[in-house]
């Protein structure tokens, strides 16, 4: 017994980010160790998993060095954060501002994410996902990173917005509970 609901294809749009942080979590742990050495091996193996991530989450680009950075950069900090043992590094409702407020990210480092364009901005984003996930903050709305480091200006301006806003937001809110 068929519906015709259950016929009909299905029109919602894939979640690419959080399609390619579960895939991250269940690939072997050779592709994810690719994956977190991405930029010191520069391998094409791991270029070969991010191509292939892509393509089962549904991504349809022309590939070239420039349209693929960011699903790199994207890939690479989903694997540092899902870690060895391969958790879920996306979490659409965990601000990236408020967890890095939690593990203690200064607002110097702060400063310096929110500032930092081109490749000195992937180093900085890179650098928050180690510290996100030896804090312990291992599950983030990864489609803020993504757009931080995106080719779209403003919604690139709209992340640091947003990550400035709900860092100095979590600020507030521990000051407030320590009085």
């Amino acid at each position: 017994m068929t519906s015709a609901a259950a016929d009909a294809p299905d029109d919602k749009p894939k979640d690419a980010v959080a399609s390619i942080a579960a895939q991250i979590a269940n690939i072997s742990t050779g592709e994810r160790a690719a994956l977190r050495r991405i930029y010191l091996t520069k391998s094409h193996e791991a270029d070969g998993v991010v191509i292939g991530l892509l393509h089962r989450a549904g991504v349809t680009m022309p590939l070239s060095g420039e349209t693929i950075a960011p699903w790199r950069l994207l890939a690479h900090v989903a694997a540092l954060l899902s870690g060895t043992g391969g958790g879920h590094a996306h979490a659409p409702a965990r601000r990236v501002g408020s967890a890095l407020q939690a593990i203690g990210f200064s607002e110097n480092r702060l400063l310096r994410l929110t500032a930092a364009r081109g490749m000195a901005l992937h180093g900085q984003i890179v650098r928050a996902a180690r510290m996100l996930a030896q804090g312990g903050e291992a599950s983030v709305n990864l489609w803020s990173l993504f757009h931080l480091a995106g080719r779209d200006p403003d919604r690139a301006e709209e992340a640091r917005i947003r990550i400035a806003q709900d860092y100095y937001a979590a600020v507030a809110r521990s000051e407030g509970d320590s009085k």
